[in-house]
């Protein structure tokens, strides 16, 4: 995927001062690897899809809110039915005045310092008055003052129905396990292996995992196989039992499983798809 940066100038019209749209993603959209000159807050409606931020890939399902920083390199794939996301994208000067008026002090949401931008699972209940809330926005001109009601009604959604933990950096020997965590020789160890590499409790591991990530270390661990194993598909000859083996899995219609439950294909038909594409 090649890499871009996108301006908010090229979404807007006459005196339009921010982005708002419902897109449904498909297989079939080639969207391209990209950073904003812009600040964007999306969330799932419906349908399943995988975002690519930040050297990472994370799967996305209804209730998914995050809040891309101009700074996060990003883009998304879905497959099937495709994957229905309503996205807001406004100005950073935006950004800082909310930053100043209300988040003085805060290092969550848009102004987290980690890895990954901040992203929560959201309850049925709260989608719904999020997507009714930009339905009405999108009826009336895109100006300051309907932008900052529409951003004020979603932070007060957000703050008023979850509990956040102020802790959203991700801790340095969980990025550096993380990092090393990308090869056979640990695949094959599996969660034993990820959990020597943080030098931690295995329970403790589990749990900082699933506060950044929004799931279990196995999945995490999974998802890392599952990357490992779609570069190996799409450049390589490499048969694709060699790859199963080094992904750690002993049962192919295992490793089958895993793979088809996250890109809705067989590995074959990846290769195949994606090596005609090269």
């Amino acid at each position: 995927m090649r890499d871009s940066v996108f301006k908010l100038s090229y979404f807007l019209s006459a005196n339009e001062k921010f982005h708002i749209a419902r897109v449904n993603i498909t297989s079939s959209q080639d969207l391209s690897l990209h950073s904003h000159d812009y600040a964007e807050i999306l969330w799932v409606e419906k349908g399943t899809g995988i975002h690519y931020v930040n050297g990472h890939q994370f799967r996305l399902s209804p209730g998914d809110l995050i809040m891309v920083r101009p700074k996060d390199r990003h883009t998304f794939s879905s497959s099937g039915k495709g994957i229905v996301i309503v996205n807001v994208a406004f100005p950073v000067e935006t950004l800082d005045y909310f930053r100043q008026r209300y988040f003085e002090w805060s290092n969550l949401y848009f102004w987290t310092t980690g890895m990954f931008p901040f992203q929560m699972r959201l309850s049925r209940d709260i989608v719904k008055r999020l997507s009714s809330r930009a339905e009405e926005a999108m009826k009336y001109g895109r100006s300051n003052i309907q932008l900052d009601s529409l951003l004020l009604f979603i932070f007060r959604q957000i703050t008023a129905n979850e509990k956040v933990e102020d802790s959203s950096e991700i801790p340095v020997w969980l990025f550096n396990a993380i990092q090393k965590f990308n090869s056979p020789e640990f695949f094959i160890q599996g969660i034993a292996g990820f959990v020597a590499l943080c030098d931690r409790n295995i329970d403790y591991v589990n749990r900082i995992v699933k506060l950044h990530f929004h799931k279990s270390l196995t999945d995490l661990i999974n998802e890392f196989k599952m990357q490992y194993a779609t570069t190996q598909l799409s450049i390589t000859s490499m048969p694709i039992k060699e790859i199963c083996t080094n992904c750690g899995f002993r049962n192919l219609g295992h490793f089958y499983k895993i793979f088809r439950s996250v890109y809705n294909q067989t590995p074959y038909e990846y290769r195949r798809i994606n090596q005609l594409i090269v």
